[in-house]
């Protein structure tokens, strides 16, 4: 509690450069007693600390002290700044981190830059969520939840979280999971009733990362897609230049390749009429089934329960990860 107080004490003075012995009393909820014993603490540590009476005057860190932050160049020291407002924004960071470097560096610590990985729609549930599973990466501490696969099944999980990634738009967990007896891959957005529990995880081998083949080499699917002009300024948002080959007509040709699964194919269908496959020629048949679907929803009234998934897709709702429950 005493380190924790007096490093507050010295990043106000850092900030502030002078303040009185009430003022940090006030602030830091101790008698002005305490707050002398402190500033002798500091000293005795070697920071240049002393007191200045009269008007004006109260406690009050030497210029030089500010040197040390010299050490770093002042592109480095934005560099740092920067690093830590996007990680705040997802609550890897805390902000008072933010603005004790902010202080040292002689810096505006807000307003710049806003990252905002959640999805449209979430609140501040999701956001404590995510705040949860780092601290249980973080700490090396199991994490139970209940979880909803792709199939809407409910279950309650204990897991030993190793990594958070974000991909694809979405963050998810990789974990070992107790139930399984193996590495998972959990979408953080079908995580709700979270619970940090006591103790720590063991060592284990490190997961695959997140887009691994699963075993025995399922590369998944390798696809050429055909794209209106008019879808440009998406295909040019979500594949890379060199995945893309302009046409004379203005069409555009992309050479890419994904896990074959329930994901890809909602991901092929948002482009509507605005793209066609090529090749394979299997997943061309799966997207004229699945669009004779939603036109039998619309013509005859057909419901939407009577539908079976196609057996083509091996992936059953993984999304862009393997081994994902």
């Amino acid at each position: 509690m005493k380190n924790s107080r007096l490093f507050e004490i010295l990043y106000l003075l850092v900030e502030k450069r002078a303040v009185t012995a009430g003022e940090l009393a006030e602030r830091l909820e101790v008698s002005e007693r305490t707050i002398y014993r402190d500033i002798d603490s500091l000293s005795a540590a070697g920071i240049p600390v002393f007191t200045q009476k009269g008007q004006g005057g109260g406690i009050r860190l030497m210029e030089q002290f500010v040197l040390d932050r010299a050490l770093l160049s002042q592109e480095e020291q934005d560099e740092i700044l920067f690093a830590l407002q996007a990680t705040q924004t997802t609550g890897g960071t805390e902000e008072d981190t933010l603005a004790r470097l902010s202080a040292l560096f002689r810096r505006e610590s807000g307003g710049w830059l806003e990252v905002d990985f959640t999805d449209w729609g979430s609140g501040a549930a999701e956001r404590e969520n995510f705040t949860l599973v780092k601290r249980s990466v973080l700490a090396r501490r199991p994490l139970s939840f209940t979880y909803y696969s792709s199939a809407g099944e409910k279950s309650r999980r204990t897991v030993e979280p190793a990594r958070l990634v974000f991909k694809g738009g979405s963050w998810y967990l990789s974990a070992f999971c107790r139930m399984r007896q193996d590495w998972r891959i959990f979408r953080l957005v079908r995580m709700e009733d979270l619970t940090l529990e006591e103790g720590s995880c063991p060592p284990r081998c490190p997961p695959q990362p997140l887009d691994a083949p699963p075993p025995g080499g399922d590369q998944g699917v390798r696809l050429r897609l055909r794209f209106a002009p008019s879808a440009a300024w998406r295909v040019r948002d979500y594949f890379h230049p060199n995945q893309i080959t302009p046409q004379p007509d203005g069409c555009l040709l992309v050479n890419c390749a994904f896990p074959e699964d329930r994901w890809l194919l909602s991901f092929l269908l948002s482009f509507g009429s605005q793209m066609e496959v090529l090749s394979p020629v299997y997943w061309r048949e799966i997207l004229t089934g699945e669009i004779k679907k939603h036109l039998a929803v619309y013509e005859t009234g057909q419901t939407l329960s009577g539908f079976r998934e196609y057996s083509n897709l091996s992936g059953g709702g993984k999304g862009p990860a393997q081994n994902q429950d």
